[in-house]
């Protein structure tokens, strides 16, 4: 009689807790919701310059984030590739540039198929902010990002994408290998970034940068950001890069005011020894050299944007006013002393649909090369095809 009781009791223990753990894993899968987020950005346009016209890449671009929501914290993960579908050389989309590097100025870049842009991970904690690691959107461009809104032209006077790079080194534009920290209270929200590039600069932590967020009223947003940039102090001192004094520091401060049909931004920046560009030495024994010449430069933005039903109309303008004052220890020049980037930017867009958009921009420059020559003005007349798509399972 124990004996059969002892079997029954075993029995009803060990259905009891299979169906324990049976319910615990179907609560482990209805309470774990994965959401998967694929899109796609295609564009593209006739370029008019130089009496020549062009068929060129706009920075096309697929991505994907994949993310799973348990006990109120989301992890995620994405990537985003650009596409260069037509296989054009050129590109007056500063942020088209997939290339790294800093102090290779104006380095060519090799127009693959694909080229990464983004690539990342991180975790959303709710109220206590949000953590991301790896290739993304900078601390800094969360502000500069305020002017640079236009379909081909803009964010050539903010030092977002230096010395013709994406400003992955740097950290101002799509940073490299970095950890930030997003969190809002209120009106204000903020930001960190601390970069960790390689291990053969003797430095441990490779950039940092804060920014500031303040929503005055419903309407206007302002916003400063500050971004640092670590060199090996042997590479600053050895005298191989012409005007470089210092590590890459980058300032900017920025207003958004959105209202109705209007969206108004202005932007100043300011950076030291953030930026660079190919020179000129004429040597009477050595011939010519083009040098990489690092500057400082001052810079200002503005972007207006009036909607109304589907046409919106552009207008804005970028500044940018190096520090021309470089001279090699030879007494050369390897700049010119007019060297500035000064345009304004006109455009119109019309969207048929949502996911289509028809745009012609136009870059009316007054400005002079690092070379000495005249800007280029261009006009151009494109579209951009949109799809995105969102699939969930809990």
């Amino acid at each position: 009689m124990i004996d059969h009781r002892a079997r029954l009791l075993s029995c009803f223990l060990l259905f009891s807790v299979s169906q324990l753990f049976a319910q615990s894993r179907a609560e482990t899968r209805d309470s774990t919701a994965v959401q998967i987020k694929v899109y796609g950005s295609f564009r593209g346009h006739f370029a008019a310059y130089d009496k020549e016209v062009e068929i060129q890449e706009n920075a096309s671009r697929l991505g994907f984030e994949i993310s799973a929501m348990r006990k109120g914290i989301r992890y995620f993960a994405g990537l985003e590739m650009q596409v260069n579908m037509f296989r054009s050389a050129t590109s007056f989309n500063l942020s088209a540039s997939t290339t790294g590097g800093y102090l290779q100025a104006d380095r060519n870049q090799d127009r693959q198929v694909l080229s990464s842009r983004l690539g990342y991970m991180g975790v959303d904690l709710g109220k206590w902010g949000t953590v991301v690691l790896g290739k993304q959107r900078s601390i800094y461009y969360d502000i500069t990002g305020y002017t640079d809104r236009f379909n081909v032209f803009g964010g050539g006077a903010s030092a977002t994408y230096t010395a013709g790079t994406d400003g992955g080194y740097t950290g101002t534009g799509r940073a490299d290998q970095a950890l930030t920290y997003r969190n809002s209270t209120g009106r204000f929200s903020y930001g960190a970034q601390f970069q960790f590039l390689n291990s053969n600069n003797n430095r441990w932590l490779d950039g940092l940068a804060f920014n500031l967020q303040v929503q005055l009223i419903e309407q206007l947003k302002f916003g400063i950001v500050v971004n640092q940039s670590f060199l090996n102090p042997s590479l600053i001192n050895s005298g191989e890069f012409i005007g470089l004094k210092g590590n890459p520091r980058y300032y900017a401060a920025g207003v958004n005011y959105r209202a109705g049909n209007w969206e108004i931004a202005g932007l100043f920046s300011r950076q030291q020894n953030g930026d660079a560009v190919t020179g000129r030495i004429i040597d009477p024994v050595n011939g010519i050299s083009n040098p990489v010449v690092v500057f400082e430069a001052v810079g200002g933005e503005l972007y207006f944007n009036y909607h109304w039903k589907k046409v919106s109309v552009l207008l804005g303008g970028n500044y940018y006013q190096p520090d021309t004052d470089i001279v090699t220890s030879s007494g050369e020049r390897p700049i010119d002393a007019a060297f500035k980037r000064r345009y304004i930017i006109t455009g119109a867009e019309y969207r048929p649909f949502r996911l289509l958009k028809l745009y012609s921009e136009a870059r009316i420059a007054n400005g002079t090369t690092a070379l000495g020559l005249r800007e280029t003005s261009v006009f151009t007349l494109g579209l951009r095809l949109d799809a995105d798509g969102v699939f969930s399972k809990k």
